[in-house]
């Protein structure tokens, strides 16, 4: 996989095979749709970092990227991943669920194994999210997950701000309501 944007385009990212990376057309529609919302620094949260695909997409277009990954094995490659480009990865080496900072963020990107159950996923980024910022989800759209009702069961203050569909690949993106 490589690269489709930025300051990196074209560098060869490897993939783990506990991973299922995201699609290099979905990876460009989540940048494109995302830069209305870019600004210096805006900073990028990956809960489930895999291969780093998506950190990477992100540190290649300017933003400041934390990776979360559980999986000790796609860890190692992530670090190899980010050598590639002579960076070192901002990288927790945890569960995803388990995760505390005082730091909030102004993207988070949700990409779990399609068959987790992502209510816990969603409330845990919904903690993590700065006020104005956006949640990215992408699901398989075979497991459809019905985000107003997953929202309004959870009294989640959060709405759905555009979603969109690639073959099998849904993205949704969510942000707080505004008071």
């Amino acid at each position: 996989m490589y690269l489709t944007g930025g300051q990196y385009k074209g560098s060869k990212i490897e993939v783990p095979k506990c991973a299922k990376p995201t699609l290099s057309k979905v990876r460009q529609s989540v940048f494109n749709i995302l830069m209305p919302y870019y600004t210096d620094g805006t900073t990028f949260l990956d809960m489930f970092a895999g291969s780093a695909i998506m950190g990477l997409e992100a540190l290649s277009r300017g933003y400041k990227v934390t990776e979360i990954e559980i999986n000790t094995k796609a860890a190692e490659l992530i670090k190899k991943n980010y050598a590639k480009i002579k960076h070192k990865p901002n990288l927790i080496i945890a569960n995803a669920l388990n995760y505390k900072t005082a730091e909030k963020y102004d993207v988070i990107y949700i990409d779990p194994p399609w068959q987790d159950n992502y209510t816990p996923i969603i409330k845990k980024a919904a903690e993590l999210l700065d006020k104005n910022g956006i949640i990215v989800i992408e699901y398989d759209n075979i497991n459809k997950i019905n985000l107003d009702e997953v929202i309004k069961n959870n009294n989640l203050p959060l709405n759905i701000l555009k979603s969109k569909k690639y073959g099998r690949v849904c993205l949704e993106l969510l942000s707080f309501i505004k008071q």
